[in-house]
């Protein structure tokens, strides 16, 4: 007889071609939830109850059924990114800059990706000297593959290689990943200007040759980038000379400038020389990756996209005892929570509503014994790995960066369209996408009171980062509520909060998430 341990049994996705529906040969990514809270088929049934002297229930029948999927896994980066764009409902801005499975080839082909696109190559730049795109590789078994590589050639339409020179001959892993992670500048072409925290990248400086066109790359306003490389050998030089590096987001982009708001005060000006003013000219880094915020329904960039859950049921079945199988179909992503608590590992909870779930079976969709296993594993702690956390009004002064605990909630309000002769859903809808922030601040301004009670437009971002990249979120704007105030003893005061996003007027989103295959660690 079988008996199914909690701890033996496993999670999988697919993304469906259509609702319900698994591509016959679809991609599987293995999942490392924590608690699985909910999943499969939850199946109502009503029995006859006539008026009778025998005063009893009568066999009755099946009436409704409604299908989801919940569980709580670590923040980790790959298991955010199986699910960012589905929760956004957004395709990610260069999500065609990313190839998985490529294998490495000796120095005279770098990684050999399928047919690049028109797009694709555009995006991908290289000419002597700089600008050069940077490309960033791991999973692979030889250590010489992974890391930061610079492009050594360029990159045409139906090119079938990412040219990198020292690769080690390798059939690439199944979860290894390529990613077009930001661009070296010619030396001295980039410089910085800063001014009443707002910062102006220009390209064109130190008579370089070779300028950078920041309309080609890709970028997008309301994304965050960092500027400056993984050394010094790669940032900018303020007056000193100092190091001057750091965050912003992006706010315009024309063809030789990137203006940026909410930077980092380790950002400051430079003519792109180590001294800061005159001195080596720099090859300055600029690294960047997907950007993933909320579009209207006629965007070009809205994505309805649906899962497929797999739950191995593993001693299940009486004849061996061998593994069954049930398959939770139809899943739109209605609930994503980041939760991060204090001193602990950050998680994050994913909530979908599915339309049917099959019966357990020892049948096996194709390709789920061997699904894509994570190769960003590294858990996101809320001590070491928050670079930045905080509430500021719209001109970026005040409010707070003391936080005890934060949970930001994106909530697209999915539910089950049911019609007659149907079991189960027949068709999803959508609602309006919410982004909504609960927390708990020390009470160290006055100001945060002030705001709530004027119902005033704030904005709050915030980054983590480790050695597998960074997520960047940012909400453009939003109004702050609750206010209640806390007083444990021995401790300081505590403030309750609430936030609720809303469109802002110059981005048009509620929030963006800017997503980095690597970033500097330290």
């Amino acid at each position: 007889m079988g008996r199914v341990l909690t701890n033996n049994t496993s999670l999988a996705v697919a993304v469906e071609d259509t609702l319900g529906e698994v591509p016959a040969s679809g991609t599987w990514f293995l999942l490392e939830p924590n608690d699985i809270t909910r999943i499969g088929a939850e199946v109502t049934t009503v029995a006859r109850s006539p008026i009778s002297k025998n005063r009893q229930r009568r066999y009755g029948t099946v009436t409704d059924l409604d299908s989801a999927a919940e569980f709580e896994h670590d923040l980790t980066m790959s298991v955010f990114e199986v699910f960012a764009e589905a929760f956004a409902f957004a395709t990610a801005v260069n999500s065609d800059l990313i190839f998985r499975g490529a294998n490495a080839t000796d120095s005279g082909t770098g990684f050999t990706i399928p047919s690049a696109t028109t797009a694709q190559a555009a995006k991908i730049q290289y000419t002597s000297g700089g600008p050069i795109s940077l490309v960033y590789a791991r999973g692979y078994a030889n250590a010489a593959n992974n890391g930061l590589h610079p492009l050594g050639a360029d990159v045409a339409g139906s090119a079938t290689a990412i040219p990198v020179a020292s690769l080690v001959t390798e059939t690439a892993p199944a979860n290894a990943e390529v990613e077009i992670c930001g661009i070296r500048a010619e030396a001295g072409d980039l410089a910085v200007s800063v001014s009443a925290g707002v910062a102006t990248l220009t390209s064109g400086n130190n008579s370089a040759s070779n300028n950078i066109d920041f309309t080609t790359l890709g970028l997008t306003v309301g994304q965050i980038i960092h500027i400056g490389g993984l050394t010094s050998a790669n940032r900018f030089f303020g007056a000193g000379p100092v190091v001057s590096y750091g965050y912003g987001r992006i706010r315009t982009i024309a063809a030789g400038t990137l203006t940026l708001d909410k930077i980092d005060a380790t950002l400051i000006a430079s003519d792109g020389t180590t001294t800061g003013a005159g001195g080596s000219l720099v090859p300055v880094d600029l690294l960047f990756g997907r950007f993933i915020r909320n579009v209207a329904v006629d965007d070009a960039a809205f994505l309805t996209r649906s899962f497929t859950v797999e739950v191995a049921w593993d001693n299940l079945d009486d004849v061996g005892p061998a593994a069954e199988y049930s398959y939770a179909k139809g899943n739109l992503c209605n609930e994503m929570a980041f939760n991060l608590p204090l001193t602990d590992k950050a998680t994050i909870t994913f909530a979908m509503v599915g339309t049917d779930t099959d019966n357990p079976t020892t049948t096996r969709a194709t390709n789920a014994a061997t699904p894509v296993e994570p190769v960003k594993t590294g858990a996101l702690n809320t001590s070491a790995d928050i670079l930045r956390l905080r509430i500021t009004e719209i001109d970026e002064t005040g409010l707070t960066t003391d936080f005890k605990d934060v949970t930001l909630t994106l909530r697209n309000n999915v539910s089950p369209e049911k019609v007659l002769g149907t079991l189960g859903a027949r068709f999803m809808n959508t609602g309006n996408f919410e982004v909504d922030l609960e927390g708990q601040i020390l009470f160290t301004n006055g100001d945060v009171i002030d705001a709530i009670r004027a119902n005033a437009e704030v904005t709050a971002d915030f980054i983590v980062k480790n050695a597998d990249g960074a997520i960047a979120v940012d909400i453009p704007a939003m109004t702050l509520g609750d206010g209640s105030a806390e007083l444990p003893v021995n401790e300081s005061v505590i403030l309750n909060l609430t936030g609720q996003a809303h469109q802002d007027t110059t981005f048009g989103t509620s929030i963006g998430i800017s997503l980095f295959p690597v970033v500097p660690t330290a």
